[in-house]
C-alpha cells in the first residue's frame, strides 16, 4: 500500500529543491494548483504519465517518488542521459552491444564491447575516436569556449536567416506532433537548428547530440547543461562519424538534422542511411536541405559551374552530390522511406551576372531551402 501523506511530502520536497511554487509546478505539469496541492497534502496521487513527467523534471525515480526508493540505477559520474543511452549503443567496429563500466580507482568510465573494443567518457561525450574530415576542421574556427558562446548567440549569415522562422516553425511543428522520446541529432555542430526546439519542449525526452568532432561536443554539454537547459530534455553527446553511428537498429523514435547531412559530404548519402537504420519503424527524419530548382535549368547550371569552378582550397572534390528536389525524393525513397514530403522555405538567388562565385564561406547559399519529414 502507498502512503499518500509520505508520497505528498515527496513531491512537495522535490518541488521546492527544484525552485517551484506550486502553481508554477502545476504550469509544468499542465496541471492545476489545486492538484498539486492535494498531492502534497496527502489527499490523492499524481496518475502515472504525471509521475512519469515529475520524475524526468526532477531527474529520480516513480519508486524513489512513491515509495522513497533511492534511485541507484545511474552511476557516480554519469548523466541520465547517458545511461539510458548507454542501452542501445553498439560497438562501430563489430557492431556488439556496448556495456557501461563503472570506473574504479584511476579508471575512467568507457563503454566495452564482447570484443574487447573500448570507448572512454570523456568531458561528458563518449568518445569513439571519430576524426574531422581532411581539410575540413570545421570546428577550429572556435578556438575555446569564450568564442563558442560568441557563435552560439551570433545571429548568424542574413541568407540563413531569411528562412527563419519559417523553417524553425516548420520544424518545430512536426516534432511538438509526433511528440517523440528520443531525438537523435545528426551531425549536430554546435546544435544550432536543435537549440530551438529544446527551449520549447513541453514533455520527457532524451536527445542525442552527434557529431566528430569531440571539442564541439564537449562545449554542447557546458552550453545545453548551464545556459540553455530544459529540465524536460536529458541531453547526449556520442563523439562519432555518423556514417557508421554507434547506435543499435530501429532504436530511435526520430531524427533531426539543421545541415548536419550536408556538412557530412562525400558521407551524406551514408550518413542518412544510417538515420534509416537507427529509426524505429514508424519513425520520422525531419531535416532541412539546400536542394537546386531545377537541375537542368540555366540558373541552376551556371551555379553549379561556377561553384565546382572554385579553386582546390575549397576541398569540393569531396563534396556531396547536387540534388534537385525530385532526385532528393527518390534518393528518400531508395533509402527505404515510406513516404517523404517537402516543404520550399526560400528559392534559390538569380546567378551573378560575371563568372566569379561570390561567396567565399558557406558556399551553398545559393540555394533553395527546403523542410523535408521522410517515413520509415
Amino acid at each position: 500500500m502507498i502512503d499518500k501523506n509520505a508520497a505528498g511530502h515527496r513531491i512537495a520536497l522535490l518541488r521546492k529543491e527544484l525552485g517551484y511554487s506550486q502553481s508554477q509546478f502545476a504550469q509544468k505539469l499542465n496541471v492545476s494548483a489545486q492538484a498539486v496541492s492535494k498531492w502534497e497534502n496527502g489527499l490523492a496521487l499524481p496518475d502515472i504519465e504525471i509521475l512519469l513527467t515529475i520524475s524526468w523534471i526532477g531527474r529520480t525515480s516513480i519508486n524513489a517518488i512513491l515509495e522513497g526508493d533511492l534511485f541507484t540505477g545511474i552511476p557516480d559520474g554519469i548523466d541520465r542521459g547517458t545511461a539510458f543511452a548507454g542501452q542501445f549503443l553498439i560497438c562501430p567496429q563489430c557492431r556488439t552491444e556496448l556495456k557501461m563500466n563503472v570506473p574504479h580507482k584511476q579508471d575512467k568510465l568507457n563503454f566495452t564491447c564482447k570484443n574487447g573494443h573500448k570507448y572512454d567518457f570523456v568531458d561528458g561525450v563518449v568518445h569513439f575516436g571519430s576524426r574531422e574530415i581532411d581539410g575540413e576542421l570545421w570546428s577550429l574556427f572556435l578556438p575555446n569556449y569564450e568564442h563558442y558562446l560568441i557563435e552560439q548567440h551570433h545571429p548568424g549569415n542574413p541568407r540563413y536567416q531569411q528562412g527563419n522562422p519559417t523553417y524553425r516553425e516548420v520544424m518545430w511543428e512536426k516534432i511538438e506532433k509526433l511528440r517523440p522520446r528520443t531525438i537523435l541529432d545528426i551531425a549536430c555542430g554546435t546544435g544550432k537548428g536543435i537549440k530551438y526546439m529544446i527551449e520549447r519542449i513541453h514533455w520527457p525526452v532524451t536527445i542525442i547530440m552527434t557529431d566528430v568532432s569531440h571539442r564541439i561536443l564537449k562545449w554542447n554539454r557546458v552550453f545545453y547543461s548551464d545556459e540553455w537547459k530544459n529540465p524536460y530534455v536529458d541531453m547526449v553527446y556520442l563523439a562519432c562519424d555518423c556514417s557508421k553511428l554507434p547506435v543499435a537498429d530501429n532504436s530511435i523514435d526520430l531524427i533531426f538534422s539543421n545541415g548536419g547531412f550536408e556538412s557530412m559530404q562525400a558521407k551524406m548519402e551514408e550518413g542518412f542511411r544510417e538515420a534509416y537504420r537507427v529509426l524505429k519503424p514508424g519513425g520520422h527524419a525531419v531535416y532541412n536541405m539546400s536542394i537546386v530548382n531545377d537541375y537542368q535549368s540555366e540558373n541552376s547550371r551556371k551555379w553549379i559551374r561556377l561553384m565546382y569552378g572554385l579553386d582546390e582550397s575549397y576541398h569540393l572534390k569531396g563534396y556531396k552530390k547536387i540534388y534537385d528536389i525530385n532526385e532528393w525524393l527518390k534518393e528518400c525513397h531508395d533509402s527505404g522511406y515510406k513516404e517523404s514530403g517537402a516543404v520550399k522555405i526560400y528559392d534559390e538567388l538569380p546567378a551573378p551576372a560575371g563568372e566569379v562565385f561570390p561567396f567565399e564561406n558557406e558556399i551553398l547559399q545559393w540555394m533553395s531551402e527546403y523542410v523535408i519529414e521522410s517515413l520509415k
